[in-house]
């Protein structure tokens, strides 16, 4: 979903952070996305490698993994669930993830 947008080629990043308490969660995470922010400011500047694309099975909960996916695959995917899940018990019964229902274009 998406990956057909994209004109290039692409390097998939996947930085992460293990933090066994809330303590240690919050010194890391502001450092995390320091991190991040510097690498998408270097890919912006190289041709072809800063791409609008966010893998969804790797995104951190501060990422809008859906909002790189294109108007049509959105239309897709909000069809197939509201065909197959007309009671969106997998949009309000299963906790985490990124809701097709959530989703504000």
């Amino acid at each position: 979903m998406g990956m057909k947008r994209q004109k290039d080629n692409g390097i998939l990043f996947l930085p992460v952070v293990m933090a066994k308490t809330l303590e240690q969660d919050a010194f890391a995470r502001p450092k995390f996305h320091a991190c991040i922010q510097q690498i998408r400011e270097i890919a912006a500047t190289l041709q072809g490698v800063n791409l609008d694309w966010v893998y969804l099975n790797h995104a951190d909960s501060s990422q809008y993994p859906l909002g790189s996916y294109g108007a049509d695959n959105i239309k897709k995917m909000k069809a197939a669930a509201a065909k197959y899940d007309p009671h969106e018990v997998f949009q309000k019964l299963c906790p985490g993830g990124f809701k097709i229902s959530n989703f504000e274009a």
